[in-house]
């Protein structure tokens, strides 16, 4: 694939083609060194250029040519890049320096008292030889290898406080997104099944966003055929106004909400208006909402992978509903649970939280606090329903401090129930942690109380570690939230504990142990433990192996109670493969599945197939995904039965669609779905019917999108609150074509949008050689471009290669521009750029009347 970035790359290495080249400066920018080359001849600036000893050893050959050369050069302490500085190469290899931009970039290195003896020193100098300086503690030498200044050694006794554990500094803000912008996903899914033959009627999954400034208004609209009326119903699964304020790390919701919950606070879905501030990056909304940390509500049929301590436990395929992630085979030991859920709609989303407790991580001196009011949602699934909810308010607040623990509380209150809830955490000695999350409730039940206690230990010895969790949790019977109006507390005490053992890189054991005491009359107590080791042979290959003892205490109904094993055996043959093989006796189940996941770029396939068994129940399912340039499908085939014999009885054959279509910047363009913000990218007139392309990376001709006969490209991934770059090519460009820098920085609001354009009217690159009196080179020569009729227009910098050649972008068709050159005495020249030029001008040589010296 040839592109036009590749031709201006191809270009630049032509004119840089010697390693004396002479650096550029920021586009738009005065070059500082116009007038350096005066600097030599006007000695009585310099303090002492003519006390340089006689006997002084030669100096090194910075300068291979019998002229003065004006540059701008990194100036570099410990291996570190300061920033840029005019300096001057003599023709006797001497270099001076400028003095404003040399302080510039030194004083932040020097105390208030050195910083004012080298002000001192270089008073009523504009610039000056190095060794001028040397009386200050400062010694700088020219390396011609690195085009650079080096800060060879700083006084230690002048030298600024400098911290040796520096926290990151926060880039440079990107580009800010178009004012308004708005999209609209859209999911097409039909499906079939093979008992009764029926196509049901196609579901409709639709959802968006309109932005105006900081003020956004989301929406999500379902529409599908109920499985039990066969009646076609409309749902509005959430509608609001969103409205940041990121300087204040602030966010304000309006219309249906998801309040965030901290500790023991209980999830509910409400309907008025709330606030959050959060330091860290604003969370998207969820679809599929953790309600109390302890459930899941899957708004329609998804599939959800669990992993555990990043290492996957298992996957479910499971019908919209409540799910209480308790029953889940998660109880074990003090571990992080992620669940990665894919919608049937084809949205792909990941649910993190605590097994235990909810841990203040924020940084110190920080805090965070969210406060809900509303109608409470009376409605577990389809629209919300606030006809028959009561008025409620639920909120918390965390503070983390320098030298005391951090503390969190938080309120929950309604008509019917009340809760208040605390949190704290104390730092102890030798890198553990004690935690405690305490909380009290009143209600119709009565009053009611929950606490837990936890200690973790964590011994890190670089390549093996060592850590220990123990948890204790106590819910009294009449504990009530507002995610649990009624109290239903069937579990009175959790006893769990844990350990883990890095032996190696590859090798990593666990202990695990947990008891529940039940007040139920239909369950005993249970308990379990368990021990797993998980090994990486090659970098490909994997084997985890497990034995438990678990007793569930259930008093009626199939036990699977006793002792048993677990083995599974791990594939990745590269990045977006994977398959795995397992086994649980304990459960008597297991499952065989492949996958090769799709990239976001256009032509993408990606596949997967399983099989699972649960002791009698069987599956065989698989998956085809592509994605395409303006939409991405699937293709899927589910079978089961209640043994592998039968496990034709019941089949299902799923067909997905999702297109997206957007505006920014008065653009329209059609794309994929879009999850949080997007850029459209959109090529100049000049560019007639030549293709736009944006990707991460090009190699192997590959995009994410390109433009066509639907509109412009699509970059649908950008995430908010985060600078990242958009990356743009064109297909195909005319030769010498200007498309400029092929990449913007951006840092997208929520749910924002951008409108790039690729080119502009001044895209002509121009190509040349200069050469002076007797046909010699004009090498090294620095100067100035601007449009002739333009003389107060900002200028493009000029300068030749070793050998005279010399490029200039961003000109204009039909325009006559003017270089001025740094010489002495002034030369110059004008050219016009023909107006029916479709990209490179060829000016082949331009003969000046100047002396160039041999070398």
């Amino acid at each position: 694939m040839r592109t036009a970035v590749s031709r201006i790359a191809l270009i630049a290495a032509l004119v840089s083609a010697s390693a004396g080249a002479v650096r550029a400066q920021d586009a738009g920018q005065e070059p500082q060194a116009a007038e350096a080359p005066a600097a030599p001849a006007a000695a009585p600036q310099t303090a002492s250029a003519d006390q340089t000893a006689p006997t002084a050893p030669p100096r090194p050959n910075i300068n291979p040519y019998d002229r003065d050369i004006a540059m701008t050069v990194p100036l570099n302490f410990n291996r570190r890049v300061l920033g840029e500085m005019p300096v001057v190469l003599t023709r006797d290899d001497r270099f001076i320096v400028d003095s404003e931009g040399f302080k510039r970039l030194i004083d932040p290195l020097l105390t208030p008292e050195a910083k004012a003896e080298l002000a001192a020193r270089l008073a009523g100098i504009s610039s000056f030889a190095p060794e001028e300086i040397n009386e200050t503690g400062i010694r700088l030498e020219y390396d011609p290898d690195q085009l650079a200044v080096l800060v060879l050694r700083i006084d230690p006794t002048k030298r600024s406080m400098e911290s040796l554990f520096r926290g990151g500094r926060p880039d440079e803000p990107g580009s800010a997104p178009e004012n308004f912008s708005a999209y609209l996903n859209s999911n097409l899914l039909v499906q079939r099944r093979q008992s009764d033959g029926d196509v049901n009627t196609p579901s409709v999954y639709l959802n968006g966003a309109v932005r105006y400034k900081n003020l956004v208004f989301e929406a999500d609209v379902q529409g599908r055929e109920d499985l039990f009326s066969g009646d076609y119903e409309v749902d509005r699964r959430y509608a609001r106004f969103v409205y940041d304020q990121p300087e204040e790390f602030r966010r304000w919701y309006l219309g249906d909400m998801d309040p965030e919950t901290r500790g023991r606070q209980g999830y509910v879905q409400m309907g008025g208006v709330g606030v959050a501030r959060q330091r860290q990056r604003f969370e998207a909304f969820r679809n599929n909402v953790l309600a109390g940390g302890r459930q899941l509500v899957l708004q329609e049929a998804s599939t959800v992978r669990v992993l555990r301590n990043g290492v996957f436990v298992r996957e479910f395929r499971l019908d919209p509903g409540q799910y209480d992630l308790s029953n889940l085979p998660l109880e074990t030991g003090s571990n992080d649970i992620q669940l990665e859920i894919q919608n049937e709609s084809g949205l792909r989303e990941t649910v993190a939280y605590s097994a235990y407790l909810d841990a203040i991580d924020l940084e110190p001196g920080d805090y965070e606090y969210g406060a809900y009011l509303g109608v409470t949602n009376t409605g577990l699934f389809g629209s919300p329903d606030y006809s028959d909810g009561e008025l409620a308010f639920t909120g918390y607040w965390r503070k983390a401090f320098e030298n005391r623990p951090a503390i969190g509380i938080g309120v929950q209150a309604s008509e019917q129930v009340q809760n208040l809830t605390g949190q704290t955490q104390f730092i102890l000695r030798n890198g553990a942690r004690a935690r405690i999350d305490v909380s009290a409730s009143n209600s119709d039940r009565g009053a009611g109380y929950a606490y837990a206690l936890s200690y973790d230990h964590a011994v890190d010895r670089g390549d093996t570690f060592d850590s220990w969790t123990v948890v204790a949790d106590f819910t009294s019977e009449d504990y009530a939230s507002l995610g649990n109006a009624t109290a239903q507390n069937p579990i009175s005490w959790i006893f769990t504990g844990a350990y883990s053992h890095r032996f190696s890189a590859d090798w990593l054991a666990n202990l695990t142990a947990s008891y529940r005491m039940s007040r139920s009359a239909f369950m005993d107590d249970s308990y379990s433990v368990g021990a797993t080791t998980t090994y990486r042979i090659t970098p490909q290959w994997g084997v985890q192996f497990g034995a438990e003892y678990t007793d569930y205490g259930s008093t009626f109904g199939i036990n699977r109670d006793g002792f048993g094993f677990t083995f599974a055996l791990i594939w990745s043959p590269r990045y977006d493969r994977r398959g795995e093989a397992r086994y649980s006796s304990a459960r008597n189940n297991g499952s065989v599945r492949f996958q090769q996941s799709t990239e976001n770029r256009v032509g993408s396939w990606g596949y997967s197939v399983q099989s699972n068994y649960d002791d009698g129940p069987g599956s065989v399912s698989g998956q085809l995904d592509y994605v395409g340039n303006r939409f991405d499908a699937s293709l899927s085939h589910y079978a089961f039965g209640q043994d592998f014999s039968s496990i034709g009885d019941e089949q299902v054959t799923t067909l997905r669609l999702g297109s997206s279509i957007a505006t920014a910047g008065g653009k329209v363009a059609v794309g994929r779905n879009i999850y949080d913000s997007f850029a459209i990218v959109y090529p100049h007139r000049t560019l007639n019917d030549h293709r736009v392309i944006v990707g991460e990376s090009f190699e192997r001709g590959e995009y994410v999108s390109r433009s066509g006969a639907l509109g412009p490209a699509v970059s649908n991934t950008l995430t908010s609150y985060v600078n990242q770059s958009v990356r743009y090519d064109v297909l195909d460009a005319p030769l010498g074509y200007d498309i400029g820098e092929g990449i913007l920085r951006v840092r997208p609001a929520y749910k924002s949008g951008y409108a790039i354009q690729v080119g502009s009217d001044a895209f002509i690159s121009a190509l040349g050689r200069i050469v002076g009196n007797g046909g010699r080179p004009a090498a090294l020569l620095s100067g100035r471009v601007r449009p002739a009729d333009e003389p107060n227009a900002e200028p493009e910098l000029f300068f030749t290669n070793s050998v005279g050649r010399f490029a200039v972008q961003k000109l204009k068709p039909g325009k006559t521009y003017r270089v001025e050159l740094f010489t002495s005495p002034s030369a110059g020249f004008e050219f016009t750029v023909p107006a029916d030029n479709e990209g490179l001008l060829d000016m082949k040589t331009v003969t000046l009347p100047i002396d160039v010296p041999e070398e």
